[in-house]
């Protein structure tokens, strides 16, 4: 474990993993080849069935490493914060790359400005092919700076892999909720985080991030918009959202719509009426959603005759 001569890191590196031994030796790898060194590195395992102990134990000298019972990416991260000595808390996906001068250009910026509680920075994707230029933060949302809460709302431009963010942040918002199911619950945070502090986007790309089949949208639909429906009822609470109840409904509306809309593309008609039903009630004139919703529903007529004709 590499730490600053008075015994306490500054930073506390934080990597939650389940069943990614080899891409997790990864992670752990471009931590180690950061130019700043003054971090430790906890590696939280939730419940792994795969071989990831045998392959972490070369590392056992430098990390942190512990195991939990299966409770979910939120549930280890916080295990990992309960555990973090540091002034600083970053997170590394397992499945993610650290450019070597990540740390180092976040610290530096941190102690340069120290009105921000979080920092951020763009990213660069990949996959087995090769790098994925069209999935920057940057060509994907207009990103702003200072207290956008308001903002992130409807844009969530903060990858979990990019982030450092201050203890003491924490101490007022409070950690990773684990109430929310498996989606999104690393955006109602950085929410509560940019509801009492500014926040920074830094423009270079010190993070890379793996998209593959698990990383996907489409991964679990329904969990998902659960998750979602779930995490804007808590942000009801938040005092920027208490003044402006109608941010919640707006967006609320935009993901039913949209995520209507997919199921629809799919013809996954069941799924869709739901939610477009949910849209409907929540806009005055619901155009756009009243004629998917009627697209969907005939769709689902027709699909229902024609399973009967079958039989």
């Amino acid at each position: 474990m590499i730490e600053s001569k008075s015994g306490t890191p500054r930073v506390s590196v934080i990597i939650p993993t389940y069943n990614r031994g080899d891409l997790l030796c990864l992670a752990i790898d471009s931590v180690l080849k950061q130019s700043y060194r003054d971090y430790e590195v906890i590696v939280v395992d939730d419940g792994s069935t795969d071989d990831t102990a045998n392959l972490v134990r070369p590392y056992l000298d430098r990390i942190k490493y512990i195991v939990q019972r299966n409770g979910g990416v939120a549930a280890a991260r916080n295990n990992g914060i309960s555990a973090a000595r540091g002034e600083f808390l970053a997170f590394l996906d397992s499945d993610d790359l650290w450019r070597p001068e990540k740390l180092e250009m976040q610290v530096r910026f941190a102690d340069e400005n120290p009105q921000y509680g979080l920092i951020a920075t763009e990213i660069s994707s990949f996959n087995q092919r090769g790098p994925v230029p069209a999935r920057t933060k940057s060509t994907m949302y207009a990103i702003k700076n200072g207290m956008v809460v308001e903002d992130l709302l409807f844009a969530n431009w903060i990858q979990t892999s990019t982030v450092l963010v201050r203890r003491a942040c924490l101490e007022h918002t409070g950690t990773f909720d684990e109430g929310v199911g498996q989606f999104g619950e690393d955006w109602l945070l950085w929410m509560r985080v940019a509801s009492r502090f500014p926040i920074y986007f830094m423009p270079e790309a010190l993070v890379e991030y793996r998209v593959h089949e698990e990383n996907l949208t489409s991964h679990q639909p329904e969990a998902q918009f659960d998750s979602l429906m779930r995490i804007l009822d808590k942000l009801r609470s938040v005092p920027q959202f208490q003044q402006k109840p109608e941010l919640i409904q707006i967006a609320e509306y935009r993901i039913a719509l949209g995520r209507g809309r997919g199921d629809v593309s799919v013809r996954a008609y069941d799924r869709a009426i739901p939610k477009l039903r949910r849209a409907c009630r929540l806009k005055r004139v619901p155009v756009k959603a009243g004629a998917l919703l009627l697209l969907a529903m005939l769709g689902n007529r027709f699909a229902r005759a024609a399973n009967l004709h079958r039989d």
